[in-house]
């Protein structure tokens, strides 16, 4: 129904009420996918369900977000936001999802906590929610959403896109709550992964822990579930990447550029960009760049890698130990291989808007994306983008989901300290022609599967087939 409205459930919203004193503020959240929901919202018109700063139930509209849709505003308090986000999202279901079980504290407390704020989303999404309505859940801050909305009864296609990886049986099996979990995840009509591999190994955690029939298909699964059949598919995300290009081109984007590099002094600038999380394998990537400076002295004053680290909005202790380990790493190599004033390293511990991402993704010759896993990685399609030309060169680790789609990088195993020096070695003596023929074939991919591409893509097989949801029993009893 091309008409119906779409309506996103997102843990934050694109917009959030900041309060200085007795005056209320609007901030634009800064992300991709709230950049990416804000354009097809704005193009197609509903609601957006989310959590906007606010500890009140609250319709936001035009005069206070300057959106030209709604924001319904789902309440959290101190509490809710240490158990349910704090706790169950950041330390069972992120480091499990990413292959840290170790890392997991699974509390009580906070599984409460996730069921409490889930249900609140939930009987937010139902309250706005029409009969014919499209809601696009996303990731796993709301796995439990689906279901509680078909046990509602709403009338309205759902899907899911879960962004970070997914766990095969033997992690996911380790969560006490891992049957809850799955069953809250079919009640959608359609699942959305980044990779094929997250695909299957959701299939094996439903046909493994569930003991649901699921039948395997070129692009996805069908998954049979109390009458009725649930689609889970690969859909990488992707990104604006003409507006990035657009970005790197502009004359004074251009001159802030040049005027890095020639700060930096350096024949050859590599970046890298992450937030402040272990995931993303910081200390790994500059121990590989350690070895490569000791096994290379001859690049000591001709090279320079900028490691701008974005502060993390959740703050516990591995985080703070983390950030630890980095500025010990960071200070051991600028005093082992600085000479003169020149220094191979520049260390930046904070956020970057847009423009200024744009400058120094198109400065730098060389980007070394190198999370130990993640389910997509944006950052490495935001450099390639802002290389249009056909320039420099991207190092990515093999267990980024952009892996499996920009196959013409440097792939490197970020957990070895020598292969990460090696690939660094093949990026800055690669000849001209062999960069320029890889990265044009990455600017080409990027651009085909960009963010329009692929919320045409959920949407649209969110739509065909799909038949609107009736009230039923909750998928997790009825498996």
């Amino acid at each position: 129904m091309p008409d119906s409205r779409l309506v996103v459930v997102s843990n934050r919203a694109p917009v959030e009420l900041v309060r200085d004193g007795g005056v209320v503020g609007v901030r634009r959240t800064v992300g991709g996918l709230a950049s990416a929901l804000d354009d097809v919202m704005r193009a197609r018109g509903g609601v957006w369900v989310a959590w906007a700063g606010t500890d009140g139930a609250e319709v936001l509209g035009a005069d206070v977000t300057g959106l030209p849709y709604p924001i319904r505003a789902v309440p959290l308090g101190e509490r809710d936001l240490d158990q349910y986000y704090g706790g169950f999202a950041n330390q069972v279901l992120w480091p499990l999802c990413h292959m840290f079980s170790t890392r997991c504290r699974f509390d009580p407390e906070f599984w409460t906590g996730y069921q409490r704020v889930n249900e609140r989303f939930a009987l937010a999404t139902a309250e706005v929610a029409r009969t014919g309505d499209v809601v696009w859940v996303n990731d796993f801050h709301c796995c439990l959403v689906p279901g509680r909305l078909r046990a509602e009864g709403v009338r309205a296609r759902i899907g899911l896109f879960w962004h970070i990886p997914f766990p095969p049986p033997s992690i996911l099996g380790i969560c006490q709550w891992r049957a809850e979990l799955l069953g809250g995840l079919l009640g959608a009509d359609l699942l959305g992964f980044q990779t094929l591999d997250d695909v299957r190994r959701f299939g094996d955690c439903v046909r493994q822990l569930l003991g649901a029939p699921v039948e395997e298909e070129v692009a996805g699964l069908r998954v049979r579930v109390g009458g009725r059949t649930v689609r889970a598919v690969a859909l990488p995300i992707g990104i604006d990447a003409r507006r990035f290009a657009a970005q790197a081109m502009d004359p004074a984007v251009r001159d802030e550029g040049a005027r890095l590099r020639q700060a930096l002094g350096a024949e050859v600038m590599m970046i890298a960009v992450d937030r402040l999380d272990y995931t993303k394998g910081i200390v790994e990537r500059l121990r590989g760049f350690e070895r490569f400076l000791e096994r290379r002295p001859d690049w000591h004053r001709r090279v320079c890698l900028m490691q701008i680290t974005v502060p993390s909005r959740f703050h516990v202790p591995q985080y703070r130990e983390l950030k630890r380990e980095i500025d010990e790493t960071v200070g051991r190599i600028v005093g082992r291989f600085t000479v003169g004033a020149r220094s191979p390293l520049v260390y930046a511990y904070n956020a970057f808007d847009h423009e200024h991402l744009a400058a120094h993704y198109g400065a730098a010759d060389v980007a070394l994306v190198t999370p130990l896993r993640d389910g997509m990685n944006l950052v490495a399609k935001e450099y390639v983008a802002c290389h249009p030309a056909g320039d420099g060169v991207l190092v990515l680790s093999e267990f980024a989901g952009a892996a499996h789609d920009l196959e013409e990088a440097v792939l490197v195993n970020p957990y070895e300290a020598d292969s990460v020096a090696d690939a660094i070695e093949t990026a800055v003596e690669m000849p001209d022609a062999e960069r320029r023929h890889r990265m044009q074939a990455l600017v080409g991919r990027v651009r085909l599967h960009d963010v329009g591409w692929w919320t045409s893509g959920f949407l649209g097989l969110l739509a065909a087939g799909v038949q609107p949801a009736t009230a039923s029993r909750s998928p997790a009893a009825g498996i």
